[in-house]
């Protein structure tokens, strides 16, 4: 993989420049970096890098969609029992979605059977319930297969897809996590940091309000989205992944840049790999 860029001994300033691109830290020597600024293509040197400007992002492979939509389903049960508890005087242990609205209960119900899952949620003076079955894996042992299809029903479960005229622009996700159970988000870290070394951004955050901890995850990386729409196409098929055409859009123009440079053999390479726009921040 590689971040599209120029080398030039004449540009040495002497020192190292870190930035960060949606959470993913580069360190490099000024060089003069392909940058996407206002639907424009530019040549910036690394001194002169800003928030909010994008460069381009190279690997030579794509995450397989066909592949990793086979049996999903078997692998929901995870995300379905992050929350589990005890029940003293029943004598039982039961799986809970903590602080959720009981006014979406039959709404998820309702997206389940669309999606053809046997799991069914109800409410309890304790928690809103859910039953779901018991294979349940560690989540510290999913390989990216797997981090994927966990993030995907968390989605399902823990709040939305985010979409504008029918156009899938991010996935948002949101756990209360609390007492015993706030040794999950370091599994979630571990989990954000297995698939950016496979290329893969999600940004994860903490919102504390009062004694309730709110964790996000949110995710607007178009290859991450492409399988998403996959899995959810019995629910609802979105028109397009705003972010793979603003993407589009800028490849095209850095293209058209490259050929009048007579960079033919770059142009080549991006035909045939996975570019994405990584915006600094």
């Amino acid at each position: 993989m590689e971040i599209l860029n120029k080398q030039d001994k004449q540009l040495d300033t002497g020192k190292t420049y870190r930035h960060n691109f949606q959470w993913y830290n580069f360190d490099e020597e000024n060089c003069i970096f392909y940058v996407w600024h206002k639907k424009e293509i530019k040549l910036i040197e690394s001194k002169n890098l800003w928030s909010t400007m994008s460069v381009f992002f190279i690997k030579d492979w794509q995450l397989q969609v066909n592949e990793l939509t086979n049996n999903v389903k078997d692998w929901i049960f995870t995300a379905c029992q992050i929350f589990s508890a005890f029940d003293e005087d029943n004598w039982w242990t039961y799986n809970f979605l903590p602080y959720f609205p009981t006014k979406l209960v039959d709404g998820k119900n309702t997206l389940f059977q669309k999606l053809w899952l046997n799991i069914q949620l109800s409410n309890s003076p304790k928690w809103v319930l859910i039953n779901a079955g018991w294979n349940k894996l560690n989540i510290e042992d999913l390989d990216i297969q797997w981090q994927i299809w966990f993030l995907f029903w968390l989605t399902l479960l823990y709040w939305k897809f985010e979409n504008k005229w029918n156009k899938l622009s991010s996935v948002k996700i949101q756990l209360p996590l609390f007492g015993q159970f706030l040794s999950i988000w370091d599994q979630i870290k571990n989990i954000q940091k297995q698939l950016q070394l496979n290329w893969i951004f999600i940004q994860v955050s903490e919102n504390t309000q009062w004694d309730k901890c709110t964790y996000e995850i949110t995710s607007n990386d178009y290859e991450l989205l492409e399988i998403f729409w996959q899995l959810y196409l019995p629910v609802e098929n979105f028109s397009q992944i705003t972010k793979r055409e603003q993407a589009q859009e800028a490849i095209e123009a850095l293209k058209s840049f490259l050929w009048t440079e007579w960079e033919n053999e770059m142009i080549t390479k991006i035909n045939n790999s996975c570019v994405k726009l990584l915006q600094k921040i």
